[in-house]
């Protein structure tokens, strides 16, 4: 039987960032359950807002140490009014 394996184990990572106005908030794990749920009660501390999670690998850059390419977006929320709408996949660009 094989061991449950994690987005790091095939040098990934996963990044949540969430976006309200001028404020914001982001982090970086290797479990896309945590993620999501930080992304998610970041988001519900602002009235309106964006949210993502996605995966990320850390590739070198030059004149810096590392810089992130992102991949596939696993979740993305839109909070307006105090209320919070998620979808599978990336709505980023559709959500103000």
């Amino acid at each position: 039987m094989s061991s449950p394996t994690s987005a790091q184990d095939d040098g990934l990572f996963v990044v949540w960032e969430v976006e309200a106005g001028d404020c914001g908030a982001s982090g970086v794990i290797n479990d896309e359950a945590v993620a999501e749920k930080a992304m998610l009660d970041a988001l519900a501390a602002f009235r309106h807002g964006r949210g993502r999670v996605r995966y990320a690998r850390l590739a070198p850059v030059p004149r810096a140490v590392y810089d992130y390419r992102y991949g596939t977006t696993l979740i993305t929320a839109h909070r307006a009014d105090g209320v919070t709408v998620s979808v599978a996949g990336d709505a980023w660009e559709d959500t103000p």
